[in-house]
């Protein structure tokens, strides 16, 4: 399978763009506001974890994802 990494920056960029604007989300909630099919979300959160802009974190009530948190 070939991946379009251009396709993945840009809906990257729309997730973390997304969430600037919210403290956390699920990935239902990120599919919702991003417009995205879950393999194109998968893939742009694959991206950013990678690049470690976001985190992904587990609490008792489900997998949420937010901007990484930056420790100096």
């Amino acid at each position: 399978m070939k991946f379009n990494i251009q396709a993945i920056k840009s809906n990257s960029r729309k997730v973390y763009d997304i969430l600037l604007r919210y403290t956390r989300c699920t990935f239902g909630e990120l599919e919702n506001l991003c417009n995205l099919a879950s393999t194109d979300l998968c893939m742009a959160l694959l991206q950013l974890l990678r690049e470690k802009k976001i985190e992904q974190v587990s609490e008792n009530q489900g997998v949420y994802y937010r901007l990484a948190v930056i420790t100096a």
